[in-house]
């Protein structure tokens, strides 16, 4: 299954990027980058990738969520399983839960949540997991 399977990374810490690609490289995944929503959103329109890795808070706090939603609403779009990999809950414990209260009742548009820092080992499980579910649709 890895081998021409498209893998988008959209994450503004470029050391993760580069770690996360090294493993999923590994696996023969092909793996692009972007390293903000609307670079992502681009780059999604250039090539649709078979699964996208997505980080919460970037540019903003919800900036992931955001383009995780608009992806969800367009049709050409909708379909590609997304993992997201982020300090959320981290954060939503340090800050408090009233400042995400806009995100928290939301159905959030994503096939699985994994929590920084990343487990390799995990994060391969996750992905190839999804992946399978994907094709099952």
């Amino acid at each position: 299954m890895a081998i021409g399977t498209d893998i988008l990374m959209i994450d503004d810490d470029r050391d993760l990027v580069q770690s996360i690609r090294i493993v999923l490289e590994s696996r023969n995944y092909t793996v692009r980058s972007a390293f903000s929503g609307k670079d992502g959103y681009a780059r999604i329109q250039e090539k649709t990738p078979n699964l996208i890795i997505l980080d919460v808070m970037m540019a903003t706090d919800t900036e992931g969520f955001d383009l995780a939603y608009k992806l969800r609403h367009d049709p050409r779009y909708q379909s590609i399983p997304i993992i997201m990999v982020t300090a959320f809950p981290k954060k939503m414990a340090e800050e408090g839960p009233d400042k995400f209260q806009h995100i928290l009742g939301e159905s959030w548009p994503v096939s699985q949540f994994i929590e920084k820092p990343v487990d390799p080992e995990l994060l391969l499980s996750s992905v190839d997991n999804v992946l399978r579910e994907a094709q099952k649709i």
